[in-house]
């Protein structure tokens, strides 16, 4: 039971980008090798979660010699919860076995009130992570 490691390298890639242009000391675009050069991440993985923090109108991209990558928001402005569900789109947490025969069981109401309770207890977990979540922005993992 996991999100994808996708996740943890979009925000490191939003994280060095923030970076980069605070200190002011590399040119206002920033390349996908660059950033996969420096956060060890593989190009191909970098291009592909590029291609998702554009989508969702983070990232945006200049072609050209002196193109490249910038942020569209400040990083007070980029909130948690939205970058993940960029990366991760709706799938939920925890999957669920949903073929499930209560016709099969002598006490089906007992049974049924089991899953029941499951969904709520799962459904409260997601949404409790997801409340953490919107509670962050980029700009609360700078000291």
């Amino acid at each position: 039971m996991s999100y994808s490691l996708g996740f943890s390298q979009a925000l490191e890639i939003l994280f060095y980008i923030a970076l980069k242009r605070q200190s002011g000391t590399s040119s206002k675009y920033l390349t996908i090798k660059q950033i996969s050069d420096k956060i060890n991440i593989p190009v191909p993985s970098v291009k592909r979660l590029i291609g998702l923090l554009k989508r969702d109108g983070f990232i945006e991209s200049k072609k050209g010699v002196n193109g490249g990558l910038l942020l569209t928001k400040d990083p007070e402005n980029i909130n948690v919860y939205d970058v993940f569900k960029a990366v991760e789109g709706d799938i939920s947490l925890f999957k669920q076995h949903d073929n499930f025969e209560l016709e099969s069981f002598i006490h089906k109401n007992e049974v049924k009130y089991m899953l029941e309770q499951q969904d709520r207890v799962f459904m409260n977990a997601e949404q409790a992570l997801i409340k953490e979540l919107k509670n962050f922005t980029l700009a609360d993992f700078f000291s």
